[in-house]
């Protein structure tokens, strides 16, 4: 079961970055240029980037995920 049902439920299997952005706390740009380097999968279709959602849910679910408790380290 996928840690980020959202992803793949509420779109389909290719999304645009203007649609996947608000899910990952993005804008489309940086949705853009993390396709652009990468990071997040995806195509260039006729000029426009279109993002795997699958494939995005998957990379996700594999993720380190952020260590929220214990003390935060203090940043000098």
């Amino acid at each position: 079961m996928s840690a980020y049902p959202h992803l793949s439920e509420s779109l389909p299997q290719l999304a645009t970055p203007d649609e996947v952005a608000p899910l990952l706390s993005m804008t489309p740009l940086g949705v853009v240029r993390q396709c652009r380097a990468g990071k997040i999968p995806g195509v260039k279709i006729a000029g426009r980037w279109l993002v795997h959602v699958r494939k995005l849910a998957e990379q996700l679910d594999g993720a380190p995920k952020p260590d929220i408790g214990g003390a935060t380290p203090k940043i000098r």
